[in-house]
């Protein structure tokens, strides 16, 4: 009885933990090396936090002569997307990083190549994306 007691607890305690969910990122044909993943780790009752990582990202310049960042955006389901910011590029390494906070639940992470830093729309050179679920 003890046993099963203490089994018990310790699955109630692990299902009521919230771990960190990862959902894998491919590159396009634009960058098909390109792999990483999005991490989504709970903050609290409202806000999510959003680390995306993407390996073997040659730099933009190499995608079309005069692109200089890769941005990121959130697409609510149903809506346009909105720019969050640069991913944070290592050339040397080929990786890029960002970490940005949200209260959104259901929505797509999408990852462009841009000629500016502060694009007001998304260009057509998708790099990488999915779709996030976290209700």
């Amino acid at each position: 009885m003890g046993l099963r007691l203490i089994s018990l607890i310790v699955i109630s305690m692990i299902a009521g933990c919230n771990p960190p969910a990862d959902y894998a990122l491919v590159g396009s044909a634009y960058v098909p090396a390109a792999h990483g993943q999005v991490d989504v780790e709970k903050i609290d009752k409202e806000q999510i936090l959003i680390t995306v990582t993407l390996d073997h990202l040659v730099p933009p310049e190499k995608i079309e002569l005069g692109l200089t960042h890769y941005i990121v955006w959130f697409a609510p389901v149903g809506e346009r997307p909105v720019r969050q910011r640069a991913l944070d590029y290592d050339p040397d390494a080929q990786v890029g990083r960002a970490s940005i906070p949200t209260s959104l639940r259901e929505f797509e992470v999408q990852i462009t190549a841009e000629n500016s830093e502060t694009p007001n729309q998304p260009s057509d050179l998708l790099v990488a994306s999915q779709k996030i679920r976290e209700i």
